[in-house]
């Protein structure tokens, strides 16, 4: 194999170190922006779930003053449906009675005209 004449081989050489030099330079820059951009991303998000832990601690606050807890609500309502109870009952009795009276009445009005 023939060596390229030393006139040739430095310019050469330094031509071949440029440019590996220019790919790692440009490397670098693209390196270091991906990297810029990436800590800007990771910023933006951090600040994202930031409020969205905010937001989740006030829902969290406001929870008792708009919903009802299940073992309030069926206490509210077994009491509710007692009460409904009684009600029915009670109007139940008085259905027998205003029966008793309208009977007796009936009765007494059937015996008069006889």
């Amino acid at each position: 194999m023939e060596q390229l004449p030393a006139n040739i081989l430095l310019p050469s050489l330094l031509i071949v170190v440029s440019l590996l030099s220019s790919a790692v330079g440009i490397i670098g820059y693209f390196l270091k922006d991906i990297k810029c951009n990436q800590e800007r991303k990771d910023a933006k998000q951090d600040q994202v779930i930031e409020d969205i832990k905010n937001d989740f601690a006030e829902f969290k606050a406001s929870l008792p003053h708009n919903y009802v807890l299940r073992d309030d609500f069926i206490r509210v309502s077994s009491g509710i449906e007692l009460k409904i109870d009684r009600v029915s009952r009670d109007i139940g009795e008085i259905n027998k009675g205003l029966a008793e009276l309208i009977g007796g009445m009936s009765d007494n009005v059937s015996q008069r005209g006889t």
